[in-house]
C-alpha cells in the first residue's frame, strides 16, 4: 500500500512538473480568409499536411494533372496523377493512394516537357518548350500526333515554345508558350492556328499615358515597347471554361475566360502577384498556386475563401528548411476526386498532398447546394459552418445568397450586412422596398387624399373666420428673434448672393455671433454625414475612423483657408477685413449644409440604382457653395472676377506652403526629440556602468 501511494505522488509530481505538450492543430502554415472590412485575417484550419512524396527521384518537375477514373453509377475508381518530370525527361503516371508508379513516359523526343493534360478518353497532351511541340499520346505512350510550330501568316511568333496546354473535349488546344506576349495561343485539333483564345491588356503608368497625350508617333516609336504582362499557366475544365494566370499583376492573377475569350471576373480577384498554376475541380472550385507556396481558393464566381500553404524560407535561418506543407518553389497543384490538393515543389522536387478539414468540407458542400438550388440545406450547412467559425464572412454572404434566393429579403439584408456585401445587400433593400411600396401605395394616396381635402377645407374655413393668423404670428414671431433671424438668413444668400453679401458687408444682414452658429453647425452635420450614412454608403466603419484626425483636418483647413485669404487680399488691396471673409465663408456653406443632410437622410431610402442623384446632390452643393464663395469675395473685397480667382488659387497656394511647412517642423520636432532622448539614454547607460 506504501509502495502504490509512492507511485501515485510520483506520477502526480511528474506531471506537475514536466508536462505534456499537445499541439492544437498539426498545421505547418496558417488558413487565411478576408473579413468583412477586406482585412487578410486567420481563420480555421482547412487544410492540413497529409503527405511529402519525395521516393520518386523527381528532378525540377513542372506540372502536374490528375485523371479522375469512374464507375457507371460516378462513383470514383481511381485517381492518376500525371507528372511533368522536365529534368528527367519523362512523363509520370502515378497512382498516390496506392503508391505505385503505373506507366511512365519517355520519349527520344522530349527535351524539356513542362506541360501535361490529359483527357476523358486518356489521351495525353504533353507541352515541350524545348522540342518546341506539342505531343499527342494515348494511354500506352505511342505518339498520335505532333504539333510543331503553326504556319498560318498570322501567327508571327519567332519561336514556339510551348509550356503549358489546356484541351477542351473537341480536343482544341489552348497553349502558354513562353515569351509570347499576344495571348493564348488556340489550335484546332488538327493542329491549325485559330488565333489567340485571349490576351492581358497592356498595363500603362501614369508616365505612360502623359507620353501619349504628348509625344507625336515618331516619339512614341522611340520610347521601349509597351508589353501587356503575359499568362503563366492555362487550365481548361471539364465544361470546356478556359482558366488563365498571370504571375504580375495580383489583380487579375486568376481569370475565367467566356467563349469570346473575356474574363468574367472583370472586377479581378484577391490574389498575389506570382501565380503560377490554376486547376478546377469538378465541382467548380478554383485553386490558384502561388509560386510562394500559398493555395488560393475561389468560388465558381470568383469570391476568395481561403488561402493555405506557404514559403518555407526562414527569415531567423536565412534558409529553406524541409517543412512538410510548406515550399520552397511551388510549380505545379492538382485536386482529385476525394478533394485532396497534390502541389509539386519544383526546386527541391517532391510532392505535397493536403486534405481537407471539415470546415472546409462543409463550405464545399454548401457551395455546391446552391449551385444545385437547394438552398434551404444549403443555409443549414451554412449554420453548421458558423458553429465552426462564427465570423465566418464567407458563410454570412452565402447565407445571404441563399435567403436572397428563397425571397427572404430582409433576412438577406441582414446577414449581407454582417458580411459587408454592400452591392447584394442594395439589391435586397431594392426588393425589400419595392414589397413596402406595393403594399402601401394605396393607403399612402388615400392619406395624402384626405391631407389635401383637410387642407382645402381648413383654408375655406380660414377665409370666413381666420384662426391661421395666431400659428403664424408665433412663427414669424421665432424668426423675428435677432439671432434665430441671424441664422436664417443663410437662406437668403443662397437665393440672393450678391445683394446678401453687400448687406452682410455693410453689416446690416447677419452677423459674426450667426455665422459662429452656422460654421458650428455645419461641423455637426459634417460629422453626422461621415459617420451617419445607412450601410450601403458608410464604406468606413466608424470604428475605423480617426476622429481626431476629421475634427482637427476640419477645422484646420476651413479656418487655414479664411486665414490665407486674409493674407493674400491684404497685399491685393482686398478691402474685406478678417471678421468679414470668415461671415461670407459660414453663410456660403449654406447649400452644402443642405446637401449633407439630404445625402444622409436619403442614404436609408436609395440603392445604389439611385447612387447618382446623392452625388448630383453632394456635386450641387459644393458648387453652389463653391459660386457663394467666389461671389462673396468678389463683394467684400471689391474685387473683378478675374482677381477674384486669381486671390482663390493664391489661397490654397499658400495653404500648401503652410502644411509643408508645418510637417516640416513637425519632422524636425520629432527627430529632436528623439536625439535628446538618445543623449539622456546614452548618459544614464554611462553612469549606471
Amino acid at each position: 500500500m506504501f509502495k502504490k501511494a509512492v507511485l501515485f505522488i510520483i506520477i502526480i509530481f511528474s506531471f506537475t512538473l514536466f508536462p505534456t505538450l499537445a499541439n492544437a492543430s498539426p498545421a505547418t502554415s496558417y488558413t487565411m480568409t478576408l473579413n468583412s472590412k477586406g482585412r487578410y485575417i486567420r481563420t480555421q484550419d482547412a487544410y492540413l499536411p497529409e503527405r511529402s512524396v519525395v521516393e520518386l527521384k523527381l528532378n525540377n518537375p513542372q506540372d502536374l494533372y490528375i485523371a479522375i477514373e469512374k464507375d457507371d453509377k460516378g462513383n470514383i475508381i481511381n485517381n492518376y496523377m500525371y507528372i511533368a518530370d522536365t529534368g528527367n525527361k519523362r512523363i509520370i503516371k502515378y497512382d498516390p493512394y496506392q503508391d505505385v508508379v503505373i506507366n511512365e513516359y519517355k520519349l527520344p523526343e522530349f527535351k524539356t516537357p513542362k506541360g501535361v493534360f490529359v483527357t476523358k478518353n486518356e489521351e495525353i497532351y504533353v507541352a515541350d518548350s524545348g522540342a518546341e511541340a506539342i505531343f499527342k499520346l494515348n494511354e500506352n505512350g505511342e505518339v498520335l500526333n505532333k504539333f510543331v510550330k503553326p504556319t498560318a501568316p498570322t501567327f508571327d511568333e519567332r519561336e514556339f515554345s510551348p509550356s503549358k496546354i489546356g484541351v477542351d473535349n473537341r480536343g482544341n488546344m489552348f497553349i502558354y508558350a513562353e515569351g509570347v506576349d499576344f495571348g493564348i495561343i488556340h489550335l484546332s485539333n488538327s493542329g491549325e492556328f485559330l488565333g489567340y483564345f485571349t490576351s492581358n491588356l497592356t498595363d500603362l503608368t501614369f508616365t505612360q499615358r502623359l507620353q501619349n497625350l504628348l509625344f507625336n508617333e515618331e516619339q512614341l516609336a522611340k520610347l521601349f515597347p509597351r508589353i501587356p504582362s503575359t499568362f503563366s499557366n492555362v487550365f481548361v475544365d471539364h465544361n470546356n471554361i478556359v482558366y488563365t494566370t498571370t504571375s504580375n499583376n495580383a489583380l487579375y492573377a486568376v481569370k475565367k475566360h467566356n467563349i469570346a475569350g473575356e474574363n468574367n471576373f472583370s472586377d479581378g480577384v484577391f490574389s498575389q502577384n506570382n501565380a503560377v498554376d490554376i486547376y478546377v475541380d469538378e465541382q467548380g472550385i478554383i485553386y490558384a498556386g502561388m509560386a510562394t507556396g500559398e493555395i488560393f481558393v475561389y468560388t465558381s464566381d470568383g469570391e476568395f475563401i481561403h488561402s493555405f500553404g506557404a514559403s518555407n524560407y526562414s527569415s531567423r535561418t536565412r534558409s529553406a528548411d524541409d517543412i512538410a506543407g510548406l515550399f520552397n518553389s511551388l510549380s505545379a497543384i492538382a485536386v482529385d476526386g476525394n478533394g485532396m490538393v497534390w502541389a509539386l515543389d519544383d526546386s527541391k522536387s517532391f510532392i505535397q498532398s493536403f486534405k481537407p478539414t471539415e470546415y472546409a468540407l462543409k463550405i464545399y458542400q454548401a457551395l455546391n447546394l446552391y449551385t444545385n438550388r437547394r438552398y434551404q440545406e444549403a443555409i443549414a450547412t451554412w449554420q453548421e459552418v458558423l458553429r465552426l467559425n462564427q465570423m465566418s464572412v464567407l458563410a454570412h454572404n452565402n447565407i445571404a445568397k441563399n435567403y436572397l434566393a428563397l425571397e427572404e429579403y430582409e433576412l438577406a439584408m441582414k446577414h449581407f450586412e454582417i458580411a459587408g456585401n454592400r452591392d447584394d445587400y442594395s439589391e435586397a433593400f431594392w426588393e425589400v422596398r419595392n414589397i413596402i411600396i406595393q403594399k402601401n401605395l394605396t393607403s399612402v394616396m388615400i392619406g395624402f387624399a384626405i391631407f389635401a381635402g383637410l387642407v382645402m377645407i381648413a383654408k375655406a374655413i380660414n377665409k370666413r373666420k381666420p384662426f391661421m393668423y395666431l400659428v403664424k404670428a408665433k412663427i414669424k414671431e421665432f424668426t423675428e428673434i435677432k439671432q434665430v433671424n441671424n441664422v436664417l438668413y443663410m437662406f437668403r444668400v443662397m437665393r440672393h448672393p450678391l445683394d446678401s453679401f453687400y448687406e452682410l458687408k455693410k453689416g446690416k444682414k447677419g452677423s459674426f455671433l450667426g455665422a459662429i452658429t452656422i460654421y458650428i453647425g455645419f461641423f455637426f452635420v459634417f460629422l453626422w454625414y461621415t459617420i451617419g450614412k445607412d450601410f450601403i454608403y458608410q464604406y468606413v466603419a466608424i470604428e475605423d475612423l480617426d476622429f481626431n484626425s476629421i475634427v482637427l483636418g476640419f477645422f484646420a483647413l476651413t479656418l487655414l483657408f479664411v486665414y490665407c485669404n486674409y493674407l493674400v487680399t491684404s497685399i491685393k488691396d482686398g478691402e474685406g477685413t478678417l471678421k468679414q471673409i470668415f461671415i461670407l465663408f459660414a453663410y456660403s456653406l449654406a447649400p452644402l449644409f443642405i446637401a449633407c443632410i439630404s445625402v444622409v437622410l436619403l442614404s436609408y431610402i436609395l440603392t445604389y440604382n439611385e447612387a447618382f442623384f446623392l452625388d448630383l446632390i453632394m456635386l450641387i452643393g459644393g458648387c453652389w457653395s463653391g459660386l457663394n464663395i467666389i461671389l462673396g469675395m468678389q463683394e467684400i473685397h471689391n474685387y473683378t472676377t478675374r482677381d477674384t480667382i486669381k486671390s482663390i488659387i493664391l489661397t490654397i497656394f499658400f495653404m500648401l506652403i503652410i502644411v509643408i511647412l508645418i510637417a516640416i517642423i513637425v519632422i524636425m520636432w520629432e527627430q529632436l526629440i528623439n536625439f535628446l532622448k538618445e543623449i539622456v539614454m546614452e548618459a544614464i547607460r554611462n553612469v549606471t556602468e
